[in-house]
């Protein structure tokens, strides 16, 4: 899913993570969709400077903001760029549908509706994206996975970064962004079943995303206002999983999930032998291994991880 489309320069791609605590940049080359990291870049934001909404403008010091967007993109570059925004600006819902109308603007009526019913608020000013999936029940018909943007949200994101000279070619959320860059290695993975859950921990937020044949089936979004990350980062992780699998397990049957895919910025290793020993499900973690990028010398400065947001929105085409 994504919200604007717009030519890259000279086969080279830019993309930009936003994340509470810090701006992080990934520059690829793409060679007939070989890509190769040239540079990455984190700039950290001073706390205060955003604060993560569905609701209201994010930014609350933009004088800082931009400060730190020029730092870490470099002084003269402009142009396109995708971005990969934090998970709780949007409101994201799953939901199925017998038949789809045959009109664009019929389909974003409906999924308007579906989403103002899901989270009980209208929606007059929002931008929304969708994608559809076959039905993992077999019923005939499609699952929807669609989310809303509020504009003022949205907007600001977009003009503080048009002052700066760039572009937004693509603008999604991070947990997407992650999940396309590893999503072939994790349907190799899932084989035959494709029952897997994809967790995705940020300063931001932890997204918990379940998958029934490939089709996304279960998702929660947690927001956090306290980063995760520090001592007790993997024991509320943790919680927070167990919550999400007994929300899922009371209407589907558990035991068909096989495989847990930890995109986490932070005490990974600790946290996947616990997932393991606790949720009783073959648990890896992704990394550079994982995808088809040439990482090079290009992430030393932050490591995979830290940049895997700001690499998947590069590599959209």
């Amino acid at each position: 899913m994504s919200m604007a489309i717009l030519p890259w320069r000279h086969g080279v791609r830019l993309g930009l993570d936003i994340a509470p605590d810090a701006l992080v940049v990934v520059r690829v080359r793409d060679r007939g969709g070989r890509l190769t990291v040239l540079e990455s870049r984190a700039e950290p934001l001073p706390s205060g400077v955003l604060a993560v909404s569905p609701i209201e403008p994010n930014v609350i010091a933009p004088e800082e903001f931009s400060r730190a967007l020029r730092a870490v993109v470099g002084e003269g570059t402009d142009g396109p760029v995708a971005v990969s925004l934090p998970d709780p600006v949007a409101r994201v819902s799953l939901f199925d549908v017998a038949q789809l109308p045959a009109q664009a603007r019929d389909v974003e009526r409906l999924v308007r509706w579906h989403l103002e019913k899901t989270f009980s608020v209208e929606l007059p000013s929002a931008r929304l994206i969708h994608q559809r999936y076959h039905r993992s029940d077999g019923e005939p018909g499609h699952r929807m996975l669609a989310s809303a943007v509020a504009l003022p949200v949205l907007t600001q994101y977009e003009r503080l970064l048009m002052d700066a000279g760039l572009e937004p070619r693509v603008m999604d959320l991070s947990s997407f962004h992650r999940f396309n860059l590893y999503r072939s290695r994790m349907t190799r993975l899932a084989r035959p079943d494709q029952h897997f859950i994809v967790l995705s921990s940020s300063a931001a937020a932890l997204t918990f995303l379940l998958f029934e044949g490939g089709t996304p089936a279960y998702l929660r979004i947690k927001g956090t206002r306290k980063p995760l990350v520090g001592p007790d980062a993997v024991d509320r992780i943790l919680d927070e999983v167990e919550i999400s699998l007994n929300a899922y397990g009371k209407e589907k049957d558990l035991s068909r999930v096989t495989h847990l895919f930890v995109a986490a910025l932070d005490a990974a290793d600790e946290l996947a032998a616990r997932l393991q020993a606790r949720f009783h499900l073959t648990v890896h973690v992704l990394g550079a291994s994982d995808v088809g990028v040439q990482a090079g010398h290009g992430l030393e400065s932050i490591g995979f991880s830290r940049a895997s947001a700001a690499l998947g929105a590069a590599a959209e085409r």
